[in-house]
């Protein structure tokens, strides 16, 4: 049995067409959907009583995120594998089996993952090398990588480029946007942290390897993700926040799995380095709010109007 479990806050036409995916798409075998509703305000929770009565329904009271809205569905759910799907995700026919049958077929498998396109069909950035200092310049996030994502330092961090996108390949960690993990490991493994938003699955695949497992890319399973941050316009409140949150998270990952010493030299650079990036990222994002506000109506990109 699978159970997929769905983390939502205030998305609820996306969430929607999620479950619709499923439906189109199930897999061959019994399975559950448990879908972790985080105190949205939309009617999302309305919307499932009503369009999806079949799918397991529970609220957060509060907003507690998603490492907790997990956690919560991992306690209740009854399937031999866990599939951890983003609520602005679209399963693709197959994809469910396939990811089913690779973890049956590679008892050495704690997690996989599965290939993860844009909305135009191009390949997201979603398998990539464990975090590690040099992320900093040559990860996903790095201006570096975004001006130039063939050079060979942000190939060794971004692993699906110069791949074979046929066959399956351990990797550091993939996506907990579309995620399959065998309920044996998250009994050992144990929970999402909540202390993280950004990182949570470098984390948890970093578990999962230190037990001797390893975590695998799929790519003939794929799944659309629209990576979905509420409509076009994000406040800067929420970019500030969300700038706050990854630097925070990066500082957690390193001395959880990287540097335990408070007290080494690279604890020194390494804490001075996120700061001065942190601070960087800042004057670039107002740079760049300023430059849209400066630049005349005629010459702005036209808005996408929200899916809400």
């Amino acid at each position: 049995m699978l159970s997929v479990i769905i983390a939502t806050y205030n998305a609820r036409e996306l969430l929607a067409d999620c479950l619709r995916s499923i439906a189109r798409n199930p897999p061959k075998e019994s399975y559950e959907i448990i879908v972790v509703d985080d105190a949205s305000v939309d009617g999302t929770s309305e919307m499932m009583r009503v369009h999806f009565p079949e799918v397991r329904l529970l609220r957060n009271e509060a907003n507690r995120h998603y490492a907790f809205s997990n956690n919560r569905a991992f306690e209740c759910a009854k399937g031999e594998y866990f599939l951890l799907l983003n609520n602005d995700t679209i399963v693709l026919p197959d994809a469910l089996d396939r990811m089913i049958a690779f973890l049956r077929e590679h008892p050495d498998a704690g997690a996989v993952g599965s290939k993860l396109l844009n909305e135009d069909g191009s390949v997201q950035w979603s398998v990539k090398s464990l975090p590690n200092p040099g992320s900093a310049l040559f990860g996903a996030r790095s201006p570096l990588t975004r001006l130039f994502p063939n050079n060979p330092f942000s190939r060794h961090h971004l692993l699906h480029l110069d791949r074979d996108m046929t066959t399956p390949f351990a990797a550091g960690y993939v996506s907990s946007a579309a995620v399959m993990i065998p309920r044996h490991i998250i009994e050992r493994v144990g929970g999402l942290d909540r202390r993280l938003s950004y990182h949570v699955d470098a984390d948890y695949c970093r578990r999962i390897a230190n037990l001797g497992y390893k975590s695998y890319y799929l790519p003939t399973a794929t799944i659309i993700h629209l990576e979905h941050k509420g409509g076009t316009m994000v406040s800067l409140r929420r970019r500030f926040r969300s700038l706050v949150e990854f630097h925070v998270g990066s500082y957690i990952y390193y001395r959880k799995h990287v540097q335990t010493s408070a007290w080494s030299p690279m604890h020194i650079i390494v804490v001075l380095g996120l700061s001065a990036r942190f601070l960087v990222s800042i004057v670039a994002q107002g740079c760049a709010e300023l430059v849209n506000f400066v630049r005349p109506p005629a010459h702005r990109v036209a808005r996408q109007p929200d899916r809400q």
